[in-house]
């Protein structure tokens, strides 16, 4: 199980943010103009990742209008029903399939966390039902993620195998998109499949590489990045001090089984 660390993703993200503030001051002195919007880049990504850890009541604020609705829509998928024989896995199934769009998805979502540690409820088998018959990519990571939170990490493993073609595309665009979902995962099997493209030659895919690994590694990791310490372009090498800090602090075991912390940091808008 991760350390007490984790669910406190602020902490994690005042880190990053102070250290980037820090090495702003920095950046001022230098004339090379490339590496001034480099750093500039990796600076956004990291307010990015700050955007993305915000805690559910401030991601709730967005969309008061619409709470109430959302909240009779996830009290009746969580609800049995007299005369309604559905299981609640059967339920989530029947709400995405009639009303595929982005609220639905960030629903289901939401309803599945809530059931976490209910497997009573919601159990192993429906979780790997719905994961084999969903497309939709974000709810796919949290159904995996909730039964790795149970124990189980067979659908994290799936979902990493099945993104791995895409981390090898010719297209940079698609290697970025599958860095950063797997980032969303904090899981380390999936850190070892990140760990190949810090070594792209591509700054931003290395640079977003760096970010996914921070997210998802442990210890056991660092060895991918050390020959980067000395790197010629100072966002990567700053970057990558920053990941041999953060990583060294977290034993071998660590991410190899998520936290409702976890999940609830990379879970979608409502």
């Amino acid at each position: 199980m991760t350390s007490p660390r984790y669910s406190n993703i602020h902490l994690l993200v005042a880190a990053l943010v102070g250290a980037a503030v820090s090495y702003g001051a920095h950046r001022i002195l230098l004339n090379d103009t490339a590496q001034r919007e480099k750093m500039i880049a990796l600076e956004n990504k990291i307010q990015a990742l700050e955007q993305a850890q915000k805690p559910a009541f401030a991601q709730a604020d967005q969309t008061a209008n619409h709470v109430a609705d959302i909240e009779q829509i996830r009290k009746d998928l969580s609800t049995r029903f007299i005369g309604d024989p559905r299981t609640f896995g059967e339920k989530l199934r029947d709400f995405v399939a009639e009303n595929n769009h982005q609220h639905t998805i960030a629903i289901a979502c939401k309803v599945v966390a809530d059931l976490a540690e209910n497997p009573d409820t919601l159990t192993n088998q429906e979780l790997d039902s719905l994961y084999q018959h969903q497309r939709n990519p974000e709810l796919k990571r949290v159904l995996a993620q909730v039964l790795s939170l149970r124990g189980d990490n067979h659908l994290l493993e799936q979902l990493v195998a099945e993104a791995k073609p895409a981390l090898a595309s010719d297209n940079p665009s698609v290697r970025r998109q599958t860095l950063n979902y797997l980032a969303k995962t904090h899981y380390a099997g999936a850190a070892s499949a990140i760990a190949a493209l810090v070594q792209d030659e591509d700054i931003s895919i290395k640079l977003d590489a760096l970010l996914a690994l921070r997210a998802t590694g442990n210890e056991s990791h660092i060895q991918h990045v050390e020959n980067l310490v000395n790197h010629p372009d100072e966002s990567v090498s700053w970057l990558v001090n920053d990941v041999i800090n953060h990583l060294q602090n977290l034993s071998t075991r660590a991410r190899t089984k998520l936290t409702s912390a976890d999940i609830a940091a990379e879970l979608p808008l409502l």
